[in-house]
């Protein structure tokens, strides 16, 4: 059974980088730093908070993904309806959303988890998490959701499988992944912002 968990109100677990919203562009930049820094054992967070983990980083990458892309019209009922990141399995990364998604809002959204058992693929949602083991499991689990959702995963081959942004490991660090045909199959529009701070953007026009 799918738990849909709505916060509203800020988590005093959640680390202090993860509310950083000056700059949209430069607060990715900061998080490809992180993704790097959590392999090296570099910390470029406050002198105060240890540095973050790579489920940490994923998580942040996964709540500030709706600041850099466009759903289609009918991807929300209301105006005001929330954005849903759904998660199959378990795994690190979604405990991490839980504890830094607290009275964050992106265009006037709430950000809402909703947890779903292994290999689950009936609900409504803006972006689906795929994490590694679950894509062991489900290996083709993306591509049966409805056109609308932002499929993320953390798989060598999640592209190739056709997801659309993957946060996979490379040459020791978290390299960050776009799969532009997969994104349009999907309605999907993603920011040039976005384009120009990934490793790899797959189906680019020349």
């Amino acid at each position: 059974m799918a738990i849909l968990t709505p916060i509203s109100h800020r988590s005093p677990q959640a680390p202090r980088w993860c509310y950083c919203r000056r700059d949209p562009r430069a607060f990715l930049c900061a998080l490809l730093l992180m993704a790097v820094g959590w392999i090296a054992g570099t910390s470029v967070s406050h002198a105060d908070e240890p540095m973050p983990s790579q489920y940490q980083v994923k998580a942040a990458f996964l709540i500030n993904f709706p600041k850099y892309v466009d759903w289609p019209a009918d991807a929300f009922a209301e105006t005001n309806s929330p954005i849903v990141i759904a998660v199959p399995g378990e795994t690190k990364v979604a405990e991490e959303i839980q504890k830094i998604i607290a009275g964050r809002t992106v265009n006037g959204r709430k950000i809402v988890l909703k947890r779903l058992a292994s290999g689950e693929e009936a609900c409504d949602c803006h972006i689906l998490f795929v994490s590694a083991a679950e894509q062991r499991r489900s290996p083709n689990l993306q591509t049966r959701f409805k056109s609308g959702v932002l499929t993320v995963g953390e798989s060598d081959d999640f592209l190739e499988r056709g997801g659309i942004i993957n946060l996979a490991r490379r040459a020791q660090k978290i390299a960050l992944e776009v799969n532009l045909t997969a994104a349009g199959n999907a309605r999907i529009k993603i920011s040039s912002g976005f384009l120009g701070v990934a490793n790899v953007v797959k189906g680019k026009s020349k």
